[in-house]
């Protein structure tokens, strides 16, 4: 059987259904509508989950760990199957979060994603995430790079090794070097 390819304008549907219902209301029942069955988020917090349970792990986290949550999606561009989207998260930090404890601190928390889309459910996401600034904003760090080395926390700081939050993912910074440098320039 052959898939569809959704239009651009039902595309655009889609995510507002997902993110208005699905992220911002903490409506399950979405995922099971628009995500496929093999639905797989790419570079998400735990690949390993498969489907519309992916999706609900997020819902759920989200909503654990953030109060007045509100997702708005700020760009949308189609073209045949995909749709790249820009969204921005802001909420109030209330409840624990990838090791965090609650801080109480206004977040906001920006985002780059494609959706790949098959008939009329999203089969494929592929994300750039900006969980580097989340995490500093979480932890209280201050400064352009977060601790010394360019790390967040650096040592002894509330950070782990190469300046991974503890319990969170791997925040994907500069080298644990420092700034990296201009092609040429001496070290």
């Amino acid at each position: 059987m052959t898939k569809q390819i959704p239009s651009v304008e039902r595309q655009r549907e889609i995510i507002d259904i997902v993110y208005n219902k699905g992220l911002n209301d903490g409506d399950l029942s979405v995922a099971d509508r628009y995500l496929t069955p093999d639905y797989q988020s790419h570079g998400s917090y735990d690949d390993s989950v498969r489907g519309p349970a992916s999706f609900k792990m997020t819902i759920e986290m989200q909503h654990r760990s953030f109060s007045d949550i509100k997702y708005e999606v700020l760009d949308v561009v189609s073209e045949g199957d995909r749709s790249a989207i820009r969204w921005v998260m802001k909420g109030k930090h209330t409840g624990p979060f990838l090791g965090i404890p609650a801080t109480n601190s206004e977040v906001e928390h920006h985002a780059l994603l494609i959706l790949r889309f098959e008939d009329d459910r999203i089969a494929e996401r592929w994300g750039i995430v900006d969980n580097f600034t989340l995490m500093r904003t979480l932890q209280g760090i201050t400064g352009a790079l977060g601790g010394p080395g360019g790390r967040p926390g650096g040592p002894g700081g509330p950070g782990g090794p190469g300046g991974r939050p503890m319990g969170g993912p791997p925040m994907g910074g500069p080298p644990a070097g420092g700034r990296p440098q201009p092609a040429g320039s001496p070290s």
